[in-house]
Order: structure tokens, then sequence, then C-alpha cells
């Protein structure tokens, strides 16, 4: 009851928020509510969905755990290495030119390669033609919103950075709320 009544509640707080609320499409709302509930059902209940999404999820946090041991043997302590003095505060040791930003350019690397190859773009073809059909939202929102629950708010904008320029404030916004909240 506790979740029911949190999605009602904003649900309510977008509404009273909103520059137009004869504009909400509700029918979008819908079937994203509808649609999360099938895809937990298939991940909750289908062990195979669960094991693939596993999987996934493993590969990523090899590309992370890969690049903060590269960060770490090119920067030394300042990017996550043994440190050569003793540390009474671990969060001090934190400095985020040398640890964050290293994973936000291997991710901006990798999605500019695979815009290269097309890859990318048959994604995006992918999910917007379930996403359109489903909810009326178009595939860049989509991948960047799902590619938030992988790869984080940071590194998920720069997989649709090619369409940035193409997408419409609604759309922009979905993008940044969607990141600042990590839709989880």
């Amino acid at each position: 009851m506790q979740g029911l009544a949190g999605i009602a509640g904003l649900l309510l707080i977008a509404w009273l928020c909103s520059e137009n609320r004869k504009a909400v499409p509700w029918r979008a709302i819908g079937a994203g509510l509808v649609l999360q509930l099938v895809l937990a059902l298939l991940f909750l209940k289908l062990p195979f969905m669960k094991d693939l999404f596993l999987n996934l999820n493993e590969i990523l946090s090899a590309l992370e755990k890969s690049t903060q041991a590269g960060t770490a043997l090119v920067f030394g302590y300042l990017g996550g290495g043994a440190t050569p003095f003793a540390v009474t505060d671990a969060n001090s040791n934190f400095v985020l030119a040398f640890r964050a930003l290293p994973i936000v350019l291997v991710m901006s690397a990798i999605s500019a390669l695979l815009f290269h190859w097309g890859v990318l773009q048959w994604i995006v073809r992918g999910i917007s033609w379930v996403l359109v059909r489903v909810m009326g939202v178009g595939g860049v929102v989509g991948l960047s919103t799902a590619a938030n629950v992988f790869v984080g708010m940071v590194e998920a904008p720069l997989l649709i950075r090619p369409y940035l320029g193409r997408l419409t404030r609604a759309e922009l916004f979905s993008v940044m709320t969607c990141g600042s909240t990590n839709c989880r």
C-alpha cells in the first residue's frame, strides 16, 4: 500500500507542477505503470530474464572495475590506488577528477564507437519501436532512462549525445529528470 500511495503522490505532485494540466498524457502514464508491472513480473518470475540482466550488470561492473584499475595505475593513490601514507578518513581520499571522471570518459568513448559502428542507432530504433507503440515515448528517452539503471546518471546521457540536439523540450526534461532521480 505504501508503494501505491507513493506512486499516486508523485503523480499528484507532477500534475500540480505541470504547466498545462489538460495536456497530461494519461495514456502514457497508464501504459508506463502497466509496463512496469509486466517487467517486474518477468524479472521476478522468469529466472532466465533475471539472469540476463544480472549478466549485463556484471559486464558493466567489469568495465567499471577495469576503468578504476587503469585509473589507479595511471594516477596512483589519487586514482584509487594504495596510499603511501596513513589515511584517517577514507572519504577524504576521493578526488573527483581522478576517480569519477575517467568512467565518464570511457563511457563517452564507447558510446561514440557504438554510434560510429551503427549499433547505437539500431538500439535506439528498437527501443523506440516498442516505446512509441506502448507509451508514445521515443527511443532516445527510453534508452537514456534504461541506461540510468546500469551506468548511472552521468554516463547515461552520453549514450544519446548524438540525439540531444533533436530532442523536444519535454523529452530533454524527461532525460534530465530521470538522470537526477536515477529512475530507480
